[in-house]
């Protein structure tokens, strides 16, 4: 049954993805001049309204099964602990996330900044409210999918030591997520906030823990994006150039 309330849960997520493409359709078929630009601002609020009735859904599901995973059926943190893993689980994930930057920067030489990021801050300064979806109820919605519909689902079926599961686990979960936000170039730092996060997860027992987390540093690289945006098109300028000058090197 429980594996019944997980694939539910990917489809509620499936389905809030997709939610505006019939809008959209719609709203193209009755104004054909509309502009790309104009017809990405009048359904984002449909955008957000779907994520929200996603949210309350899962959240839901999530109540009503009582099968849980071998994961949170194990020892829990109590709050205290859960505090605490709650603010080092954002130290742990922002360093996670600067260390899994570089090397995909510098070894990899992958851009910089991400087109996902960058399209998520320019929708937000169009349609302000869609930061309550970037650092609220998206994470709520991706945890409760990659974490305990993909990732504890895997966990609990993996044979062998509990590393192994953890491991393989991670990593396909880590995959679809980069997958989800069609965001190639930056595969690495999705895997290993996927691993990050999961690590949460597994040690405290609580989704609660990696949907705080995630919360915090979405909000976190949203403000940052926002107060650093100058900045940040000037490291992305130096990084190009040394790009050149080492390829010219070799």
């Amino acid at each position: 049954m429980r594996q019944l309330y997980s694939a539910l849960i990917i489809v509620i997520f499936l389905a809030v993805q997709f939610a505006v493409v019939p809008v959209s359709i719609i709203m193209a078929a009755v104004n054909p001049s509309i502009t790309e630009d104009q017809l990405l601002d009048q359904v984002l609020p449909y955008q957000a309204i779907a994520f929200a009735i996603g949210v309350i859904a899962v959240i839901i599901i999530g109540q009503l099964h009582k099968n849980k995973n071998r994961i949170e059926r194990g020892r829990q943190a109590d709050i205290p602990v859960t505090i605490a893993w709650i603010i080092g689980g954002v130290v742990l994930a922002y360093a996670s996330q600067v260390i899994a930057g570089l090397v995909n920067v510098y070894v990899l030489g992958n851009p910089m900044e991400s087109e996902n990021t960058a399209g998520i801050i320019d929708m937000i300064q169009s349609a302000p409210f869609m930061i309550l979806v970037v650092a609220l109820l998206g994470p709520i919605l991706e945890e409760y999918v990659f974490r305990r519909a993909i990732f504890g689902e895997i966990y609990e079926v993996v044979p062998g030591p509990k590393v192994v599961a953890f491991l393989v686990a991670g990593l396909v979960s880590g995959l679809i997520f980069a997958v989800a936000h069609w965001d190639f170039t930056h595969i690495l730092i999705y895997v290993v906030m996927a691993y990050t996060f999961s690590f949460l997860y597994v040690i405290t027992g609580r989704l609660l823990v990696p949907i705080m987390v995630h919360m915090l540093m979405n909000g976190l690289v949203v403000l940052l994006q926002l107060m650093f945006q100058d900045y940040i098109k000037q490291m992305e300028e130096i990084q190009n150039g040394l790009g050149v000058i080492i390829r010219l090197l070799m």
